[in-house]
């Protein structure tokens, strides 16, 4: 392995061993050496992957075993991070897959950029066979061009949840995607000694990056997927009795109070208010204030209670929601709150080409894994050494708006 690794993949994982032992098998069957893998077990069992890993003689793994303890999962990640040794970054988790040989692509964009901090891609998602409640199909962008981002839009994207649908759409993170070591060593710094410090790691480190990176670059291939097994909190979605589990062993195992004082959302209430409540966090700690997110918060808040399996669910969830909100600033949105019962029809998969956007059935090809899946793709998708980088110097500049926050954080963490 060289020494240091361009690229450190890390895995967290809690409790999965089955899709994280294929996991380990996907990523280290790619035999480029300038690659490290960093796995970190958090299991309540920790004989099953410590007999796992005692089979696997590979010079470019870091194997992290369960402690004594569980850990919370920003934990983990931290201890993972801390273990990773290479000059970029990138996380997926113990169902996902991503491709090592995106680290090509991240050499590109570097060698043309120097600044660029944080290097985001498209994704594609795959419900592992065991999961799948219905037939569905994947999306996969056909794009091949590789631009800065303007931090501003950005941010309003994060932060005011400008054209989220259940969550904002986030396009930076380590999680599925790539960061600089020296980037996230200046989150580190600037906030708290910690790489990761709330338990909704992936919006956590979002924000922290999006408010302290020099530039921003975007693939618009497809380089990682999405995996859900039965037990993923992206299986979480519209199943709200999985949600209530996942937020009282959150509650278990975590020491620090999360929750900001009066707002009444939380992880209880589903994907949006759980990342609204992580923000809430974040902004109340470090005295931030964004203006004008209200009203898309409380239309993502209907989105995601529009995805429950049926309509008790979908009654019950939507009353909990009303009940928040007619505790949060008088009831002054709760006419905005205008969910919509969607029953699932049981029709046959969509598949086409949308614009730039082609949808498969992820039964192609009778794929067992991510990175099954990912390898079918790649037969479709353009090869990534064709990417067109169109790096618009103009693109990059910030407004007073962002110019603003993030001048005022320089001040605050001189």
């Amino acid at each position: 392995m060289s020494s240091p690794p361009r690229l450190s993949i890390c895995v967290p994982s809690r409790n999965r061993q089955a899709s994280f032992r294929q996991t380990i098998r996907d990523l280290v069957a790619n035999p480029r050496d300038d690659v490290e893998f960093v796995f970190a077990d958090n299991s309540s069992d920790p004989d099953i992957m410590n007999t796992f890993m005692a089979g696997l003689a590979d010079p470019r793994i870091r194997f992290l075993p369960s402690t004594h303890r569980a850990l919370p999962m920003q934990d983990n990640w931290e201890r993972t991070m801390a273990a990773a040794s290479g000059e970029w970054i990138t996380f997926i988790g113990d169902d996902d897959y991503v491709d090592p040989d995106v680290i090509d692509t991240i050499g590109e964009i570097a060698a043309r950029r120097p600044e660029v901090d944080a290097v985001g891609w498209n994704r594609m998602s795959f419900k592992w066979p065991a999961y799948r409640p219905f037939p569905g199909n994947t999306c996969m962008s056909l794009g091949t061009d590789v631009v800065l981002m303007d931090r501003d839009q950005q941010l309003r994207t994060l932060f005011l949840w400008q054209g989220a649908t259940s969550m904002p759409k986030s396009a930076f993170s380590a999680y599925h995607g790539a960061v600089r070591r020296s980037a996230m060593e200046r989150i580190r710094e600037t906030f708290s000694n910690r790489y990761f410090e709330h338990p909704t790691v992936d919006f956590d480190c979002s924000g922290k990056l999006l408010l302290t990176a020099r530039e921003l670059a975007y693939a618009d291939r497809p380089f990682s997927v999405l995996g859900a097994t039965a037990t993923s909190n992206s299986a979480a979605v519209g199943r709200f009795n999985w949600v209530e589990k996942i937020h009282e062993a959150m509650e278990e195992e975590e020491s620090p109070n999360f929750d900001a004082p009066g707002f009444p959302f939380n992880s209880r209430l589903g994907v949006a208010a759980s990342i609204m409540a992580a923000q809430e966090w974040f902004k109340t700690k470090y005295s931030f204030r964004f203006h004008g997110w209200e009203e898309n918060f409380v239309h993502s808040l209907g989105v995601d209670c529009s995805q429950a399996g049926d309509r008790a669910t979908f009654d019950t969830h939507a009353a909990e929601c009303r009940k928040a909100l007619a505790a949060w600033r008088g009831g002054q949105y709760l006419d905005t709150f205008n969910p919509v019962f969607r029953p699932r029809v049981r029709a046959g998969v969509y598949t086409g080409l949308r614009r730039q956007y082609l949808f498969i059935d992820e039964t192609i090809g009778a794929c067992q894994t991510p990175a099954e899946f990912y390898a079918i793709a790649s037969a479709i998708l353009e090869p990534a050494s064709n990417l067109k980088y169109n790096f618009d110097r103009a693109d990059r500049i910030p407004s007073a708006w962002s110019s603003t926050i993030t001048n005022g954080l320089s001040r605050r963490h001189a």
